[in-house]
């Protein structure tokens, strides 16, 4: 222990004397946290939305009244459907609602044929095959699936509240057998930077632990203090173990700053304990300086180093770690190859410390998942180093 920490010193020397680890570890954090922060949003705020109204009965007056007063469209109306066709592909709009001439006597139909299926008059196969909506059609920019698809709901949400509205004013019972309330666990404001904000800080955690051994370690290799150190009488492992140690303790500190970003910036609620988010922290810490110390034991060079750590530690962790695509939708093959990223374990134990609490169960599954990825890249980046030492 005595030569480690001695070269613990040397490193946190070389560390205070190199502008680069300091920028990497306290000023590159801030800045994806930024980026992330303000630049990514899965929220949608108010749709640009377009209606063609055909009709002029005072049931299509109120449908349009509907959508206007609604707090998640902000509606253009229009005549002309090519026009508002046009609005769609020039992306002005997200999507557009078409109501037909006849659409009063086909609302009227619709509500003579559910009190008739209600009091067991009409044909119930009827009820169910019939298109609902009385013709209304709404369309919506297939380009974007999940865009659409939101932008479909939520209209058809409208259409579905004026018509209970309607035949209530009919006089039509239209109150479901079945009442179901909808609650949401932990995230009741459904704001998306409630999970984006604790996912980025895994993705900011690789770049920073990646980064800081990687160039670092790259740059002492092609500067020849690295053959230097290891024709010491300090061993390979005591070297390895040193500079991980000293690298952690800086990454420690960026962590840290992270946690505070998000928590007094950006108000992200935090739930769980600040000693579980230590070690948490920890393992994934020591697996991704684990992966840069191996990358520049391989690369030894600065440029590859970096090239090579986005490709091996940035895009993998942004891609497969459940941080903006689901896992559960990812090929089996993909899914398989997600249980290797670190990230992966790290993302779903922050958003869960910040926005449930502490939940062991799932930590401790994480850290040793984590923990069994850093301890093969040491033995690997050791197991290098001794051959290249002989």
């Amino acid at each position: 222990m005595r030569i480690v920490i001695a070269l613990m010193k040397k490193e946190f020397l070389q560390i205070a004397r190199d502008p680069s680890a300091i920028a990497i570890a306290f000023f590159l954090p801030l800045l994806l946290l930024f980026i992330f922060g303000y630049g990514i949003s899965l929220d949608t705020g108010r749709i640009k939305f377009g209606i063609a109204c055909h009709s002029e009965s005072p049931e299509a007056a109120a449908l349009v009244a509907a959508f206007a007063n609604s707090p998640h469209f902000e509606t253009t109306l229009s005549q002309d459907v090519g026009e508002l066709s046009e609005a769609l592909n020039r992306g002005e709009i997200r999507g557009l609602l078409v109501i037909p001439p006849d659409f009063a006597k086909n609302l009227a139909r619709e509500a003579r044929e559910a009190l008739e299926a209600r009091e067991g008059r009409g044909d119930p196969g009827r009820a169910a095959e019939r298109e609902r909506a009385a013709g209304l059609i709404v369309a919506t920019d297939g380009t974007e699936n999940n865009g659409a698809n939101f932008v479909r709901t939520r209209a058809v949400g409208v259409v579905a509240a004026f018509e209970a509205a309607a035949a209530s004013e009919a006089g039509i019972d239209a109150t479901p057998l079945i009442s179901a309330e909808s609650r949401y666990w932990y995230n009741g404001e459904l704001s998306s930077r409630h999970f984006v904000i604790p996912g980025s800080l895994s993705i900011v955690m690789t770049l920073v632990g990646l980064l800081l051994t990687a160039l670092v370690v790259a740059r002492e290799w092609e500067r020849g203090t690295m053959e230097s150190l290891m024709s010491t009488p300090a061993g390979i492992r005591q070297i390895v173990v040193a500079k991980l140690l000293a690298y952690y303790v800086l990454g420690m500190f960026s962590a840290f700053l992270c946690f505070l970003v998000a928590v007094h910036w950006y108000g992200i609620p935090f739930r769980g304990s600040v000693g579980a988010l230590a070690l948490l922290s920890s393992v994934f810490l020591v697996s991704a300086l684990g992966q840069g110390l191996f990358v520049s034991t391989v690369t030894k060079d600065q440029y590859l180093a970096s090239q090579v750590a986005l490709v091996t530690g940035f895009l993998p962790s942004f891609l497969l770690s459940g941080f903006i695509f689901e896992i559960a939708s990812m090929p089996v093959a993909v899914r398989a190859v997600t249980r290797l990223v670190s990230a992966r374990y790290y993302v779903s134990s922050l958003q869960t410390i910040f926005l449930a609490g502490d939940v062991w169960s799932l930590f401790l599954r994480s850290m040793l998942f984590m923990g069994i990825i850093g301890l093969v890249f040491f033995l690997i980046t050791t197991g290098k180093l001794k051959k290249k030492v002989a």
